[in-house]
């Protein structure tokens, strides 16, 4: 992001989406051979064990008053109600 002052980079990767799908990126945004591609892709995107996981973990939680292991209460209800306020 030269000259905003910003130290971030935007990269190139995400391989399976978009018109860039087909482009073989590092995450860094380097270009690569299939061959570079194909050696190094279980090091850079989640394993099947992985998204197991993060799926074991989102839980839908319907129940009024309660809220997903995964994200956090709101500090205050719609309209300053309570939490467990049935809308």
């Amino acid at each position: 992001m030269t000259g905003t002052g910003s130290e971030r980079r935007l990269v190139a990767f995400n391989p399976s989406i978009g018109e860039f799908a087909p482009v073989e990126a590092d995450p860094e945004g380097r270009l690569l051979s299939k061959e570079e591609w194909a050696a190094n892709r279980d090091r850079w995107l989640p394993s099947t064990d992985d998204n197991l996981f993060i799926a074991s973990l989102m839980r839908p939680v319907s129940a009024p008053g309660t809220y997903a292991g995964w994200i956090a209460p709101p500090k205050v209800g719609i309209d300053n109600k309570p939490g467990d306020f049935e809308y």
